[in-house]
């Protein structure tokens, strides 16, 4: 009996030791030497190598890869568009991922922040000659004239999921397109960079993990962090792709816009390894947050769009002095102060509203009055100011248009014989300012809740065929002025929240058409 009990004991401390064994290994190392303390992560586990430069998970290899955190100072190499900070797992028992770091100083770097630019390959849309004729070389010459370490950021769309089938354009043509693009970018997925047509035999609970299958094989991992300078990033993916029954037993996707359970636990996971008072960026496709109207201070309301990610993540980010949220997917700008410490960034997408719309008669604007185009963080440390670069336009020339509502008509939100002015000030937020001279006095503007009338113009125009899509939207960067007759000169100026001062002298009246500036 003695002997079979301690038979069984042995048995079961062998298979206890074999159960602990790591499945993931590898070592991060710079020209060679170890990289103690760096953040190493399966998706799920979250470890920091030791002395050696060594580190080791007990992972289910729940996403397929092993990612690095790129430690403050560090960069890594990168395969053509796409850094190579991680690395694909396989059904091996044990598999080896090392990380190669190059050393930099980066604590001053400027960011290119990109979203939207959903690339259809489409030969009636013209997607293509538009992209490489409004954006591409344009955000090109200004990455390679920015001096000192640049990187640069794509929120997601990178593609059009439908396009996949249609057009045969997915992301390996995405990457393609974007070959001579000068930086590495550092993607997440949007809801259209999900296979849609995952298959009527796929139960539900597997079509999230199907649907993002090709993302992470052709661009990587689709949530993850890391560091730059002294700034923590945190790249989410807050698209889970659900299966929907159509006619005819064909399936295709719907989505719901929040975290799933693992990646809110590798979320928390990951926090835990950064300090209270360095700067937090994270970045999303989906905002949570969007403005219902103005209130009669002139400050915004808002609420939370995506009530459910809003309560998974907003305690997360309690203790942090200073967080900012980049996203996309609207296509236009909402700036919103979500409290003291927080703050969203919601851009404008690349491709304005839609490239489908756009054309020699057309304007690359969105549905909120903006041009289409990127953003540009500069960080000098712990601080940072940004700037809106419009697809077109000089940034120092363009950041607001003005309408002469006497002129607009009344169909796009035009005010015959009111006098008044509309201001469009693309980039607001809480921190900008405005001042209207009327003939060298200050009148002020009052913000206002309202459309914009060009994009109205293009939309009745652009689209005949299809009248409840792309429409116009009321939105918080819209200024209304009172002057004392229909033919004063207005100076208008600006500033930004770094001080930046944007003028324009208006000669009234001013022409409405397509050419508007």
């Amino acid at each position: 009996m003695r002997t079979l009990i301690l038979a069984f004991a042995a048995l079961c401390a062998a298979l206890t030791a074999r159960a602990q064994q790591p499945t993931v290994v590898g070592r991060v190392t710079c020209q060679g030497k170890p990289v103690a303390g760096a953040v190493v992560s399966d998706g799920e586990l979250v470890t920091r190598t030791d002395a050696d430069g060594r580190y080791a998970m007990d992972s289910r290899k729940p996403c397929g890869y092993v990612f690095l955190s790129i430690p403050s100072g560090y960069e890594v190499a990168a395969d053509g568009l796409i850094p190579r900070h991680f690395g694909y797992t396989t059904h091996c028992a044990v598999d080896t991922i090392d990380f190669e770091l190059e050393k930099v100083n980066n604590d001053n770097f400027t960011l290119f922040v990109s979203a939207d630019t959903h690339l259809r390959g489409d030969p009636e849309e013209l997607d293509l000659p538009q992209f490489r004729k409004w954006y591409l070389p344009q955000i090109r010459r200004e990455i390679e004239r920015t001096k000192g370490p640049v990187y640069s950021i794509h929120l997601g769309d990178m593609s059009t999921d439908i396009m996949w089938h249609r057009n045969d354009f997915g992301l390996r043509k995405y990457l393609d397109v974007m070959k001579t693009y000068p930086s590495p970018v550092f993607h997440i997925p949007g809801n259209h960079d999900n296979e849609r047509f995952v298959g009527m035999e796929v139960p539900d609970r597997l079509w999230d993990s199907l649907a993002q299958a090709p993302y992470r094989r052709i661009i990587g991992p689709n949530y993850y962090s890391f560091n730059l300078g002294k700034v923590h990033f945190v790249m989410l993916d807050n698209i889970i792709v659900r299966r929907s029954i159509l006619k005819k037993n064909k399936a295709s996707s719907h989505n719901d816009y929040k975290l799933d359970e693992r990646q809110l636990r590798w979320l928390a996971r990951d926090l835990e390894t950064v300090a209270d008072a360095t700067p937090l960026v994270i970045c999303m496709h989906v905002p949570i947050f969007r403005y219902t109207g103005i209130r009669e201070d002139g400050t915004g309301e808002f609420t939370p769009a995506l009530t459910e990610m809003h309560d998974q993540i907003m305690p997360l980010l309690g203790r942090f002095d200073n967080v900012r949220m980049l996203t996309g997917h609207c296509h236009v700008f909402i700036n919103i102060p979500v409290n003291e410490h927080i703050r969203q960034h919601s851009f404008v997408s690349a491709s304005a509203v839609s490239w489908k719309i756009n054309g020699p008669e057309s304007r690359l604007i969105s549905e909120d009055g903006t041009p289409g185009g990127y953003g540009v963080f500069k960080f000098r440390g712990d601080k940072v100011d940004w700037q809106f670069h419009p697809n077109g336009y000089e940034a120092d020339k363009n950041q607001f248009r003005v309408y002469d509502l006497n002129t607009v008509p009344e169909e796009f939100g035009g005010q015959p014989g009111s006098n008044r002015v509309l201001v469009n000030v693309y980039n607001w937020d809480d921190d900008w300012r405005i001042s209207v001279r009327e003939n060298g006095r200050e009148i002020g503007a009052k913000r206002t809740w309202t459309r914009d009338p060009l994009y109205r113009l293009i939309r009745r125009d652009a689209l005949p065929t299809r009248p409840t899509a792309f429409l116009a939207i009321n939105n918080a960067h819209m200024f209304v002025v009172e002057t004392s007759d229909a033919a004063s000169t207005l100076d208008i100026v600006v500033t930004d929240g770094a001080g930046r001062r944007y003028r324009q002298r208006v000669e009234r009246p001013k022409t409405f058409d397509w050419r508007i500036e």
